[in-house]
């Protein structure tokens, strides 16, 4: 029990820090950078974020369910064939990421960055994802660390330093140095697994079950990213690619209380339930269910109540109009992103249990409703249609999800409420 404390307290202090080195990043720009190169990373980031939904296919849904409970003497062998299917998606996808280009949504100047970013981003996110999944926090703490925090304090290290290096090629060059980074060390644990499992050929029919799995949540998952991707195409396209800078520095702030969330209370439950509902341990369950909705209720309160306390204190030390004249978006960002995290309470009860199609429709039905609201109060309310638009549509998914676990999940327990 000493030891799970002590590893927490580690975990939550890396990814504290990764994200105190984001929000010391997304400063710093909105410091040393003009508020359309801001914006313009805004875009790209967000894109590549949203490519990776694509070329991962939400096949960790799958694969790391698969693992957990496995021998540890076959996962080698599952991860060389969810490699094996990554290939085939990259040949696919990737290239096709070109048409954004082609568009003119991102300036061609930027395709080497995107495609490179895209490609280590992907296989860096899912490296964290399979020591998570095998109980190796702490070591995905410290990858996290390097490719989405390191990097971030030594490029603003070098901008501080150096007049000339403050432009968007030395911030993506440490974004890539720093992905590298974590890669290796990944790579280099996983290595140790026993080998003998990849004697046997790639299990295709293992794959194919897993896709066929993952489709539904691939829609999902896309429908919701969506959502934080397509604001900041709809932002630029109503207002400016200034506005859209200030609009990417508050979703930054806003979105780390999902990040802060996610690494000090879903990693470490997120296995648990898992595992308790493939035993079918229900006590056990309904025990951690009530301990996961105490700890997201009361972090989620903490943190959007600091991220409100400290705003003042970053517009004073920016002082810039133009992100002094648009703290009213980072409000409701902050609303919406308190709704969205307790809407992960139900969320996971569904996830563990492998009851997909209810976290489909919701979040599917969430982006309509985003894009509605989006559409129809930008003739009264502007941009700010887009953070209003947004709490509509995870109140909407909220109220689906407790719905849908009301329903099914206790269902299972028969006469036992869940």
């Amino acid at each position: 029990m000493l030891r799970e404390h002590v590893v927490r307290v580690a975990n939550i202090t890396l990814r504290g820090m990764t994200l105190v080195s984001k929000f010391v990043l997304l400063f710093f720009l909105a410091k040393f950078l003009q508020a359309s190169e801001v914006g313009l990373y805004g875009l790209l980031s967000a894109t590549i974020g949203y490519a990776l939904y694509v070329i991962g296919f939400e096949f960790y849904n799958f694969s790391t369910r698969e693992m957990i409970g496995e021998d540890s003497k076959h996962w080698l062998g599952m991860i060389r064939d969810q490699l094996a299917l990554y290939g085939v998606l990259y040949c696919i996808f990737l290239p096709c990421a070109l048409f954004i280009f082609y568009m003119g949504w991102l300036p061609w100047s930027h395709v080497f960055w995107f495609l490179v970013l895209a490609l280590l981003e992907h296989i860096a996110q899912e490296l964290n994802r399979i020591l998570v999944a095998i109980s190796q926090q702490l070591l995905a703490s410290v990858v996290l660390f390097l490719r989405s925090g390191a990097w971030c304090l030594a490029v603003v290290v070098v901008m501080w330093v150096d007049v000339s290096a403050r432009n968007l090629d030395v911030l993506l060059g440490g974004w890539v140095v720093g992905c590298l980074l974590g890669c290796i060390l990944a790579i280099k644990k996983i290595s140790e697994f026993d080998r003998n499992s990849l004697r046997r050929k790639i299990n295709w029919s293992w794959v194919s079950r897993g896709v066929k799995i993952a489709i539904p949540l691939l829609v999902a998952s896309l429908a919701m990213r969506g959502v934080f991707t397509f604001d900041r195409y709809f932002i630029e396209s109503t207002a400016s690619l200034e506005v859209l800078g200030a609009y990417v520095l508050f979703v930054g702030m806003a979105s780390a209380v999902l990040s802060f969330l996610d690494a000090g209370v879903i990693v470490f439950f997120y296995p648990k339930l898992v595992s308790s509902a493939k035993k079918g341990d229900l006590p056990l369950f309904r025990k951690q269910m009530k301990m996961l909705a105490f700890n997201v209720l009361g972090v989620t309160a903490f943190l959007v109540l600091a991220c409100y306390g400290v705003s003042g204190l970053v517009l004073h030390w920016l002082n810039n109009a133009i992100y002094s004249e648009n703290i009213h978006i980072l409000y409701w960002l902050l609303l919406a992103v308190a709704v969205y995290s307790v809407s992960m309470i139900p969320h996971l009860g569904l996830y563990a249990f492998g009851f997909d199609k209810p976290l489909l429709y919701s979040q599917v039905v969430g982006l309509f409703v985003f894009l509605a609201g989006a559409y129809w109060l930008q003739g009264e309310e502007g941009f700010y249609a887009v953070p209003m638009s947004m709490c509509i549509a995870f109140f909407v998914i909220l109220i689906w999800k407790s719905f849908a676990y009301v329903l099914r999940v206790r269902r299972i327990s028969s006469s036992v409420p869940i």
